[in-house]
């Protein structure tokens, strides 16, 4: 008979705990909380690669911007917006258009992509994120993009 209470009272505290994580990963959060579960503590972001997609076959445009103040200008921008994580399955983001994309690389080989047109931040292609309260400034987003190409 206790064992089965011990079992009981296991599989009660197992249950809530498996509610609180699925509660968690399903609300809301700010970026900088994104940030603080991404990185774990570990160095800022330090420089930043947009990609323009090419146009009727042509290659893509890819440069870097390595000036803090941009890093800095950009992160600010998104900390603007609160992001919910979701499954990778349920969004169609992979189609046969190309994405302006922007990527924030740190010096430990994180990064963290913004599909621009889709509102979706990527974490080393593994956690992804949706604007909650979006969309994202696209205007914004863009104007940054060509102030900083060369």
């Amino acid at each position: 008979m206790k064992i089965r209470g011990v079992i009981l009272a296991l599989l009660v505290a197992g249950g809530f705990y498996v509610m609180m994580q699925t509660i968690d990963e399903a609300s809301s959060h700010p970026f900088e909380r994104l940030q603080e579960q991404q990185l774990n503590g570990l160095s800022p972001y330090s420089f930043i690669t947009f990609r323009q997609p090419g146009l009727h076959e042509q290659r893509a445009v890819t440069w870097k911007v390595d000036q803090v103040e941009e890093v800095d200008r950009l992160l600010q921008f998104l900390q603007a917006y609160d992001y919910e994580r979701v499954d990778p399955d349920s969004l169609e983001l992979f189609d046969d258009q190309p994405h302006f994309t922007i990527d924030l690389h740190d010096d430990t080989g994180n990064r963290m992509t913004i599909l621009i047109e889709e509102g979706v931040l990527i974490h080393n292609d593994r956690l992804y994120y949706e604007v909650v309260d979006g969309p994202l400034q696209v205007d914004w987003l863009m104007e940054f993009m060509i102030s900083n190409k060369p």
